[in-house]
């Protein structure tokens, strides 16, 4: 278990803390990078710009458009901890020490699990109070904090059921 830079309030115990085993794109960032690089190519040729610079213009920002969402994840990802404690998930950035996110066990729906296959797993966990039920599908709820995600943690099963012992 490695040390967190995470500050515990009062009365509060670490169960587990850990960081991503790697940096990766997942399956959907591949097709955005890929679908998104051919597309950005064809409409730049299709265009027929004259000038060089304008092409050279279009496709920079294109691919801005297309990779750059993909490359910030792996970045923050990259610099991220997670700390569960008996009370909290908690995400903070390693190099500031600053708490990116964090939600009470009590407030969270059972964490939902997506296996790798290198072993790792992205633990999502979603608060209780984020979506409303309608025909028996989950949809969510305006102005609500983004589900936690912890991407390629080690021992995924593990640590869904050490915070599913905990919400109990």
């Amino acid at each position: 278990m490695n040390e967190p830079l995470i500050a515990l309030e009062p009365g509060e115990r670490l169960l587990w803390s850990g960081r991503p085993q790697r940096s990766a794109p997942t399956g959907l960032e591949w097709y955005r990078i890929v679908f998104g690089s051919v597309m950005v190519s064809g409409f730049a040729a299709a265009l027929g710009l004259p000038a060089p610079v304008a092409a050279a213009i279009l496709g920079t920002v294109g691919l801005a458009v297309v990779w750059g969402p993909v490359l910030w994840r792996l970045r923050t990802t990259r610099r991220e901890v997670y700390a569960v404690t008996d009370q909290r998930v908690v995400v903070a950035d390693r190099v500031s020490g600053r708490t990116r996110a964090y939600e009470y066990l009590s407030e969270l729906e059972p964490p939902v699990v997506r296996r790798g296959e290198d072993g790792t797993g992205m633990l999502t966990l979603t608060r209780q109070d984020a979506s409303v039920s309608v025909f028996g599908y989950s949809v969510p709820k305006r102005h609500q904090p983004p589900p936690i995600e912890l991407h390629a943690v080690p021992d995924v099963d593990g640590l869904r059921e050490l915070i599913v012992r905990e919400q109990a």
